[in-house]
Parts: structure tokens; sequence; C-alpha cells
């Protein structure tokens, strides 16, 4: 992998992560564009690794909140409505999370087979854009967040773990289906990325650091990392001001397209 190559695909994964396109399925088939070794293990995390910072960038305050929350509650000190509120938040990512962990390491196997697929991530690209056009039709009720919307919203999680499924594009859109207002569908959906990718990357420590023999391209692979996680902070504010305006659908026009185009080329 050049470093240009490493560039244009930590770009790639910045733009991919978080706008509902599928950052996985892209990856899939831009390797296979640009001729990248296939499931590039080390790059993959790393790159993947910038997307997190990027979202505990956008999001400090509130994981902060959270965090002090969370001491507050060790210390046994009196809770504040903003200590019950966030404390709530934790209890939640912990039960939106636990889907996708277990169909995650239950299917292992089986999603690795995918993933050297590029024609597989692009027929998956098709049915993002038909979970994106159906938004069109959810209508926000300014429902509050419990623990069935959430375990809806972790199995959406679960669903996204094959390539060319849209992990955000999936979990708003079901926070969505729910009633919950746009905004914090999507402010959940971006706060459960970080166990979801957190844990991915985790889970592949040990093979990481075997490829971290080839200190040729480790250069490299920091700057498509870099990369991501500039362009993931950037693509976090557009996507919310997307979801505000209404518009979140129209990222099925792109992914159609895409996936078309992926079936008939690769």
């Amino acid at each position: 992998m050049s470093l240009l190559q490493g560039i244009l695909l930590g770009l790639i994964q910045g733009l991919t992560e978080f706008l509902p396109v599928s950052s996985s399925g892209h990856l899939v088939i831009f390797e296979k564009i640009f001729g990248v070794e296939a499931h590039n293990l080390v790059f993959e995390v790393m790159v993947h690794f910038g997307t997190l910072i990027a979202v505990v960038l956008f999001f400090r305050k509130r994981l902060a909140g959270i965090i002090i929350s969370l001491l507050h509650w060790l210390t046994r000190q009196p809770a504040s409505d903003a200590d019950k509120a966030n404390m709530k938040m934790a209890w939640f990512l912990i039960i939106g999370t636990v889907p996708a962990a277990v169909i995650g390491l239950l299917t292992k196997s089986w999603i690795e087979i995918a993933f050297a697929s590029p024609r597989w991530a692009a027929g998956m690209l098709l049915v993002t854009a038909a979970i994106l056009f159906s938004t069109k039709w959810a209508h926000d009720a300014g429902k509050n967040q419990n623990v069935s919307r959430t375990l809806l919203i972790g199995f959406s999680q679960a669903l996204a773990i094959m390539p060319g499924i849209s992990r955000s594009g999936s979990t708003i859109s079901a926070g969505m289906f729910t009633g919950m207002n746009k905004s914090d569908a999507a402010e959940f959906s971006f706060l459960l990325s970080l166990p979801a990718i957190g844990g991915a990357a985790v889970l592949e420590i040990p093979d990481f650091i075997k490829g971290l023999s080839n200190t040729a391209l480790i250069t490299n692979y920091f700057a498509g990392a870099a990369v991501a996680a500039v362009v993931g902070y950037l693509s976090i504010a557009y996507l919310l001001s997307v979801i505000k305006k209404g518009k979140f659908f129209y990222f099925g026009l792109y992914c159609a397209f895409v996936g078309i185009l992926g079936i008939f080329l690769l």
C-alpha cells in the first residue's frame, strides 16, 4: 500500500463510517479497485481507530458527562438530574451493544468470507438503499428512548456487521421508525459506534500486532488513520445537519448507484 492509497482509503473510511453508505462495503470495493490486499487487518484497525477518535472528540462533552455520572455512582454521591440522564444513556449503550457483540462472535468466520467478496458488498449496498429510502415514511413522534427501542437499534447494528449494510444508516433508521426524535436517534447511533468500533479493534489486536512487522507501511497506515479521524469528524457534523433538514433518505440514491455499478463492474 502506497502513501497515496493509504490517504485515499482513509478518506473513504472517514466519509463512509458515519455517512449512511457503509464504510466496510466501500473499503471492500475500493481495495479491489486499488489492487490493495483484501481485508488488510492492520490498516482497517487503524482507520477504524481514527474514526473512533472522531466520535470521542465530537461528543466529548456528552461522554465526559457520562463518565462523571459513573464516577458519582461508584462513589455513591447524590445523583443530579443530569447524572440520572447520563446513567440511563450509559445503560442504553450497554444494552444496544449486546446484539452486535453476540451475533458478531457467532458469525465471525462467515463474515470474513463476505468481506472477501466485493460483489456481495455491492449487493448489500442495495439493501442499505432500500432502508434509507424507507425513512421517508418515518414520523418523528417525539418518543423517549427505552429498552425495547434500544434493543431494536442494537439488532439493526448487528445487521450492519455485513459489508455493504450501513451501520449508521440502519441504526438511525431504526430509531426514526420507533418514533424517536431524529437528532436523538442520530446521536445515539454515533455514541453506539464507540463500543462497536472499539470492541472490533480489540478482538483483532493479536493479528494486528503480527502485522506490525512490516514497518515500512506503518507511516502509510498512520496517514490513513489521521485522515479518517479528520474527515470522520466533519462527516458527523454534516450528517446531523442533513438529518435536521429531513434529507436523510437522499443517501439511498447514492447507495443504489454504487451498488448497481459494483455488481456489474466487479
